[in-house]
């Protein structure tokens, strides 16, 4: 932990205002003085804590983003974090991007200029030893977004589980008698799994996989496969993947849903432009933001520990 200008006047026998004028570099300070509190500075990681005299001052209005947004983000990705930015703005918020970088003196540097400037940090991405470690040392309140393994800290959770849930229960409420899994992510069997143990075993449909990465051209390319595979509904870890699979379907002439039913996981935009429109999961988004921006308006002293529910929004592919 770094310490306060306070303590650090404190170490050294001198007034604050002393400290202070040696910290900002001021003239009129003995040359003794200045080296000792400057070497108290170094040795006890002195960081000025512009953040709570920006606050004082009722300017803080900036808030950090941590993201991994790079060429290969997918756009639902980067469209939620567009509303973010758009949510923050529309309260007089002043959002500023940093893209999360394993290496640690980039990240180092990053909450380090922020902490002149900003009080609260999103952090939507990055290694759990690293970003507590490096919290514990800067002037900022982080919030995480969607992590399992953070504790003492503010923490926005998303349910995957109920929308995929209510996604596998309705294609089984409708009949179908094989339901295929075309993906690998974790997270997206728990809401199958829950589908299938809340059905009678008697009325279980016939529960199929197909192990891939979430792409669009990984969707396109193991349509022929799933086509051939039995299944008269398919789960796709992402919209991207179902996508893929509807392209596939349209150039040969397959009817959706006749053939077979679709449902995604993301509420990709594009999912609604096309026809038929994609039965998908949706993210939580206002509500998580709203949840961010409660956070940075109220302060709460304890941490906010929250699950946001995802949805299932049919359409017409299902």
């Amino acid at each position: 932990m770094s310490v306060t200008l306070k303590q650090l006047a404190e170490m050294s026998g001198l007034s604050i205002r002393t400290v202070n004028r040696v910290l900002k570099n001021q003239a009129h300070v003995h040359p003794e003085k200045r080296e000792l509190i400057m070497r108290l500075a170094r040795d006890h990681n002195y960081i000025p804590n512009m953040a709570a005299r920006n606050l004082r001052l009722n300017c803080s209005k900036f808030v950090g983003i941590l993201s991994n947004l790079d060429q290969h983000t997918p756009e639902i990705y980067i469209q939620k974090m567009q509303n973010l930015e758009i949510c923050l703005k529309s309260k007089g918020y002043y959002p500023i991007i940093g893209k999360y970088d394993m290496n640690q003196s980039v990240l180092e540097k990053i909450l380090a200029d922020w902490s002149g400037i900003a009080e609260f940090v999103i952090v939507t991405a990055g290694n759990k030893a690293l970003l507590c470690e490096l919290f514990q040392r800067y002037p900022l309140t982080p919030i995480y977004i969607d992590r399992d393994d953070i504790e003492d800290s503010h923490l926005l959770r998303i349910d995957r589980t109920t929308g995929i849930r209510d996604a596998i229960s309705t294609l089984i409420q409708d009949g179908k008698k094989c339901i295929l899994h075309c993906g690998q992510q974790e997270n997206r069997k728990y809401g199958i799994e829950a589908a299938f143990l809340a059905t009678p075993a008697n009325k279980r449909p016939e529960k199929l996989q197909i192990p891939a990465w979430g792409s669009f051209e990984n969707g396109r390319k193991l349509a022929p496969k799933i086509l051939k595979s039995g299944a008269d509904a398919v789960f796709f870890d992402t919209d991207r993947m179902a996508l893929g699979f509807l392209n596939y379907a349209a150039e040969h002439k397959i009817k959706i849903p006749e053939k077979i039913a679709v449902i995604g996981f993301d509420d990709d935009p594009a999912g609604r432009q096309i026809y038929p429109a994609l039965s998908t999961v949706a993210h939580p988004v206002d509500a998580l933001n709203q949840a961010i921006l409660s956070i940075i308006e109220n302060k709460p002293e304890k941490n906010v520990n929250m699950s946001f529910p995802t949805r299932f929004i049919r359409r017409q592919t299902s």
